[in-house]
Parts: C-alpha cells; sequence; structure tokens
C-alpha cells in the first residue's frame, strides 16, 4: 500500500468544509506541520494551537479569512500562502481552489522570510508533486 501524501487536519471534525485543509506527509510518514510545530510544546502552546485550530476551521468554513490572518507570498514562493496567528505561521499551497496543502508551520522571529525557509518550502511541495516517491 503506497505511503499517503496527506493527511486531512484534524481541526476539521464535524466542520462543513468549502475549503479542504491537509497536511503534508513526506514519503517516511512524516508531517512537519504537526510533528515539528504544532505539538511541539516548545513552539506553540496549547492556547496558540487553539488560535490557529481556530483559524483553520474558520478557513475552512467560510473560505476566507481577514487579511492580516491569510496572504499570498511574493518572491520565488507566490505559489505559497501564509495563514497567521500572531508570530505563528503555517505555510501552503493550493492543489485546487478548494483544497490546500499545509506543508509545515514556524515561529516568525523577522519580518524578511529566510531564504532556507523559501527553500524548504519548494522542496515540500517538490517532494508532494513527485508521486513516485510514495509508492
Amino acid at each position: 500500500m503506497p505511503t499517503p501524501r496527506t493527511k486531512r487536519s484534524p481541526f476539521l471534525e464535524g466542520v462543513n468544509c468549502q475549503i479542504e485543509i491537509f497536511y503534508f506527509v513526506n514519503p517516511k510518514g512524516k508531517c512537519p506541520v504537526e510533528d515539528d510545530f504544532l505539538n511541539d510544546p516548545k513552539e506553540v502552546t496549547k492556547e496558540q494551537k487553539a488560535k490557529l485550530a481556530a483559524l483553520i476551521r474558520r478557513y475552512a468554513e467560510t473560505g476566507s479569512l481577514k487579511d492580516e490572518q491569510l496572504h499570498r507570498l511574493k518572491g520565488k514562493v507566490r505559489d505559497f500562502w501564509v495563514i497567521k496567528s500572531y508570530q505563528h505561521r503555517l505555510y501552503f499551497f493550493k492543489e485546487r481552489n478548494n483544497k490546500i496543502i499545509i506543508t509545515h508551520g514556524f515561529k516568525k522571529q523577522s519580518d524578511k522570510l529566510r531564504p532556507e525557509v523559501e527553500d524548504r518550502m519548494l522542496s515540500y511541495r517538490d517532494i508532494y508533486n513527485n508521486v513516485s516517491l510514495y509508492k
């Protein structure tokens, strides 16, 4: 059985979704957004996790968020979007108009996106798009 490329956000239990929200899963079965960010209490407190969960649910239900909570990135990562809650960020790309793939998250420490973060975003999308890696 092939390794899944995504898993549905656990925050969407019982939510009527206009936008389907999935988390990227790498070929080894690791989910960067959950394993390295959302489930790490050093990165995200329970209170902050609840705020991010509320934003994810609202985006799934309505298909929109306030401008300060959601925007498209610029430069070489212009195909990516960010959901923001204070300093915490969730990065995603759109697979279709009604389906997004959240690749990872982190706590932002400066105004400018570091080149290694941009490279990580692009590599996650390239891995996701290479279906042969998941066989």
